[in-house]
C-alpha cells in the first residue's frame, strides 16, 4: 500500500510531520500482519502536493484488508482523520517489483 498523504487545512506541514512520527506512526505499528512501514517526506511539499508517502507492506492483498478491519485499523483510520484531508489522501494498494538493484 502506498499513501499520498495530504495535510487538513488546520494543520501545518511541520505539524503534519510531527503529529505522523510521534502520534500515526505508533498505531499503524500496531496494525496485524504489517511487515514494514516506511514513511518519505517530500523536499519541497507544496510543490509535490502530499505532504508525506507512506508504505506498508503486507503479505498479500488479503492480510492488507483484514489488518486495516481490525480493531487496530479502524483506530489508524480514524486518527488519520484528525490531521489529514482524507478526501485528497490517497492510498494506492500495490504490487512490489524489484526492477533494479545497484551492484554492491
Amino acid at each position: 500500500m502506498v499513501i499520498l498523504a495530504v495535510r487538513d487545512d488546520d494543520t501545518s506541514h511541520e505539524e503534519c510531520i510531527e503529529y505522523m512520527r510521534e502520534e500515526h506512526a505508533p498505531l499503524a505499528d500496531e496494525l496485524p500482519g504489517l511487515r514494514r512501514y516506511t514513511s518519505s517526506v517530500p523536499l519541497d511539499p507544496e510543490r509535490a502536493g502530499y505532504d508525506y508517502v507512506a508504505q506498508l507492506w503486507f503479505d498479500d492483498p488479503a492480510t492488507m484488508n483484514e489488518s486495516f478491519e481490525s480493531g487496530a485499523g479502524q483506530a489508524v483510520q480514524e486518527d488519520a482523520t484528525t490531521f489529514l484531508d482524507t478526501e485528497a489522501t490517497e492510498m494506492i494498494p500495490v504490487a512490489d517489483e524489484t526492477t533494479h538493484v545497484a551492484p554492491e
